[in-house]
């Protein structure tokens, strides 16, 4: 076991007004994350790499998210890279079964605190077994991928049939 802060860096993002934020994607926009994932689009960005994100205001506050490529994280996301050489994936994972809700404090605006979370107690794993848990959860992805197009594929085939013969 080892304390959370020994192991990841963890930083509130970075303060973006609302109105600098775009709810559309348009070319040459970034990713904009706040406290429970992507907010809008921004034409800058804070961050890069695949790196898990902590939701610390509101009601959702704890959930996790995996930001990946390049953006940029709010105040309202903790940014959580790996001290140790960590993976990333397996990082995010453990996390996000951590159930950080639990840790929040207040009533009208629960939040977490970065002191709060780097004094948790997590598992220490070997690297390798962590590369190998990261690049099944990639295969698992790509392969839910396939077969959510594959359902979409079906789907629109239905659709048009039942417009052809109704």
């Amino acid at each position: 076991m080892i304390e959370l802060g020994k192991a990841c860096n963890m930083k509130v993002g970075k303060n973006k007004k609302a109105a600098d934020i775009n709810e559309i994607y348009e070319e040459g926009l970034f990713p904009c994350y706040g406290g429970n994932g992507i907010r809008g689009y921004v034409d800058d960005y804070t961050h890069e790499g695949d790196i898990p994100l902590i939701g610390r205001q509101g009601a959702l506050c704890g959930n996790v998210q995996l930001a990946t490529g390049k953006f940029n994280a709010t105040e309202h996301a903790i940014v959580t890279k790996s001290l140790i050489g960590w993976n990333q994936i397996w990082l995010y994972i453990m996390l996000r079964e951590m159930n950080l809700n639990r840790l929040a404090s207040g009533v009208a605006q629960p939040g977490l605190n970065v002191g709060t979370l780097i004094q948790l107690e997590v598992i220490y794993q070997e690297i390798e077994l962590q590369n190998q848990f990261g690049e099944f959860v990639q295969q698992v992805d790509r392969l839910k991928s396939e077969v959510q197009k594959s359902l979409d594929e079906i789907q629109n085939l239905y659709d048009s049939l039942m417009q052809k013969y109704f």
